[in-house]
């Protein structure tokens, strides 16, 4: 079982290097305090403390005493977030010297493990704000070739919903359409599994939805009904804003509000000023998810690898 404290250090460790990506952190930015982190957990404040030092030992936090903690200085954008990486890479390097696997020799045996074969996913969603998000993520992050087919279509697929479900190798679908999805998976003899939002973007949204309004930005009608669906559970619905590009006056979001973007929508708005001081939503899958998806898609290359060997 993960301990408290490394099980604070991953959650900040993965708020820390979203908000680098996202641009919405930059080094040498002030962190929340011992006391507020320890707050937020119900956990004693030493603990949270030794989870900083572990951040620190990875040299992607800095400490300074009466001052608080701020993200390590240096370079912006990509290479600021490698440097950082930088202790961490040399502890997963040493555990595979200690699976007599050279340093040298690490990354073609990951290569292998991921790229062996070329695999394919559906992508199931109502709406394509959705399905763009899903099969951006998978592509992108895991390569996967993806192709994406509305929920709609799944009870009388046509000829080319038939083919593109004969030929994935994975289904992959909202929680909203989780049921039919993995009903139809166990016919075809297939893998499925459900998008789990990364907790740190919902705890983050959560707290602002408690403070006040917060606006989500999708470019499909049907988006809108989706998202409120995702949030109805934790309350807050008077303060949760779902325009939609083309149809709602996106210049009436106050400026000081939390803004998010959903990547078709931001696509669609260009280049504009607009654009600029939108959040882009890029990376939703949880931790859980993304260790599913690891496993498929290690275990599906090993076998493919024996297979070969044989």
């Amino acid at each position: 079982m993960v301990d408290r404290r490394t099980h604070i250090a991953d959650t900040l460790r993965q708020r820390i290097l979203s908000g680098l990506h996202l641009g919405t952190l930059r080094p040498g930015a002030r962190l929340p305090s011992t006391r507020e982190i320890a707050d937020e957990f119900d956990f004693a404040p030493r603990t949270v403390m030794s989870a900083y030092r572990l951040l620190e030992a990875e040299g992607l936090v800095v400490l300074r005493e009466r001052s608080g903690i701020y993200v390590a200085p240096g370079e912006s954008g990509e290479t600021a977030m490698l440097t950082q990486l930088a202790g961490w890479v040399v502890e997963v390097l040493l555990d595979g010297r200690a699976r007599e696997i050279p340093p040298i020799g690490f990354p073609e045996r990951v290569r292998r493990c991921l790229e062996t074969l070329r695999l394919r996913a559906l992508c199931v969603a109502n709406n394509a704000d959705q399905l763009e998000q899903i099969c951006y993520e998978l592509e992108h992050d895991y390569g996967f070739e993806t192709e994406s087919i509305e929920t709609s279509r799944l009870p009388s697929p046509d000829g080319e919903a038939q083919r593109a479900l004969r030929q994935a190798d994975l289904l992959v679908s909202t929680a909203l359409d989780a049921t039919q999805v993995h009903h139809l998976a166990r016919q075809l003899g297939k893998r499925a599994i459900t998008v789990v939002l990364r907790h740190e973007l919902m705890s983050d949204m959560t707290r602002q939805l408690a403070s006040g309004p917060v606006y989500i930005i999708g470019s499909d009608p049907r988006f809108r009904e989706a998202v409120r669906r995702v949030f109805e559970p934790i309350g807050h619905g008077a303060h949760l804003h779902v325009p939609i590009v083309g149809e709602d006056d996106l210049s009436a979001i106050p400026a000081a509000a939390p803004a998010y973007i959903m990547g078709r929508a931001h696509r669609l708005l260009g280049d504009s000023a607009l654009a600029k001081r939108l959040t882009p939503i890029r990376r939703v899958f949880s931790r859980d998810m993304a260790r599913e998806l690891l496993t498929f898609i290690i275990r599906s290359n090993i076998a493919a690898m024996a297979a070969r060997a044989a």
